[in-house]
């Protein structure tokens, strides 16, 4: 009958073949839906948790009602050179935390106060800091004369050499959200006692010093350019003999062991090599690292060395999380004493608490005044820096790790018109 729907069509479309394209559509919504859930499954085992966490909304933003203040006891040129690009990074002109970052000044070297003179000049949130009389090296005067009430400061030693992308804002919102803290300290490559968590959360890997020069590396393996862990070869690959690496002393702590000498770096400049089989780890320096702030990884300049290293290979592969502790990254320092390279903390903390008694003002803000107003220091482990070497380290200078952060820093944090000159 014209003008009707005949059983079995829909305006002349059989009623199977429309159901088959129903089908169909189903089908291929089912397989897309059942696809995205196993994808989101897969993301979700093989991300990182860190990771995870930064795909997430940013929605913190620097605080206001109060100026957040970088402190910066400047001695050290070589290093100071590498750790001004990250400082200019988080500036507040340069979508940073820091309004001000103030260099005090804690050296008489005319080469090294020549320098910082005329990068101050470039940068107008840069304050040079002198104390009166020219005095250096005092703690109390330092702090007493460069200290204001009700702001935050972000106290950073000036053998800093690399300082992870988040660790300021990660520091300052710790310590706004853990008031009860006397200070929240940043987590360091090259600690004397965090090495030891470290190496047990996966996060160092066995490298052992080159036995002699290279012949003919790539620029991408040694040099100005370098500081990719996958461009190196294999310590197997130049011949090195794996067996443990000796733990020598040396008639005084600070002693510089001679290049070449048993413990000591096997040649000037040389660098670390990758042994490529975590087994092997025991063998390596970092086997010897104790949680102890005068312990091993204070001590042993390999160490502090195999650590940098691996901080290299981390930063290249993009695993930095293996240095996190938990979801909120804290380590709770229970009063034990800790380094304190890179730290947030109240201005008033300080100021209340002057004069300081003795020199260390390390033991007075990591043990003597958290004990005394029963405010732990916390550990932030999500705000990571790379602290170079200890006064008892000078063998660190024998590698070419500074070669390495320059290389590091020029590539990936200095701007254009801002790299750091090879020397």
């Amino acid at each position: 009958m014209t003008g009707s729907t005949q059983s079995g069509s829909l305006r002349g479309i059989p009623v199977s073949r429309f159901k088959s394209r129903a089908s169909i559509k189903w089908v291929v919504l089912l397989t897309v839906i059942v696809s995205g859930l196993l994808w989101l499954h897969f993301v979700q085992r093989a991300t990182p948790s860190s990771l995870m966490k930064s795909l997430r909304p940013v929605t913190q933003t620097k605080p206001e009602g109060f100026k957040i203040i970088g402190l910066l006891f400047y001695g050290r040129r070589s290093t100071t050179e590498i750790l001004e690009c990250y400082l200019r990074k988080n500036l507040v002109s340069h979508g940073g935390y820091l309004d001000e970052v103030h260099f005090v000044i804690n050296t008489h070297n005319e080469g090294d106060l020549s320098w910082l003179s005329d990068m101050v000049k470039q940068v107008e949130d840069y304050k040079w800091v002198e104390i009166s009389d020219g005095v250096i090296q005092d703690f109390n005067r330092i702090y007493n004369e460069t200290i204001e009430h009700d702001h935050m400061y972000i106290k950073l030693d000036d053998d800093l050499v690399w300082i992870s992308p988040n660790a300021v804002p990660t520091l300052v919102h710790t310590l706004m959200d853990q008031p009860e803290a006397f200070a929240i300290i940043a987590a360091l490559i090259n600690s004397a006692t965090l090495g030891w968590v470290q190496y047990r959360l996966g996060a160092v890997h066995p490298y052992l010093p080159e036995p002699s020069p290279p012949f003919r590396p790539g620029e991408d393996a040694y040099g100005p350019k370098a500081w990719r862990a996958s461009a190196l070869p294999s310590y197997n690959e130049v011949g090195g003999k794996i067996e443990d690496f000796p733990n020598t002393e040396k008639a005084g702590a600070a002693d510089h062991a001679p290049v070449g000498s048993v413990g000591a770096a096997p040649y000037a400049n040389h660098r670390w090599l990758p042994l490529g089989d975590e087994s092997l780890l025991p063998k390596t320096p970092i086997a010897r690292t104790e949680y102890s702030p005068d312990g091993q990884g204070w001590q042993r300049w390999a160490i502090g060395a195999q650590q940098h290293y691996s901080l290299l290979e981390n930063l290249e592969k993009d695993q930095l999380h293996k240095y996190y502790i938990g979801e909120d990254g804290i380590w709770n320092m229970r009063y034990d004493r800790t380094n304190v390279n890179l730290l947030a903390i109240w201005g008033n903390d300080i100021l209340d608490n002057l004069p300081f008694e003795g020199a260390d003002d390390e033991q007075l803000i990591s043990v003597v005044l958290p004990r005394k107003h029963h405010r732990q220091n916390l550990v932030q482990t999500h705000a990571l820096t790379a602290h170079f070497s200890f006064a008892v380290q000078p063998e660190m200078y024998d590698t070419d790790l500074l070669s390495r952060y320059r290389a590091y820093a020029n590539e990936m944090v200095c701007s254009s018109d801002n790299q750091i000159p090879i020397r």
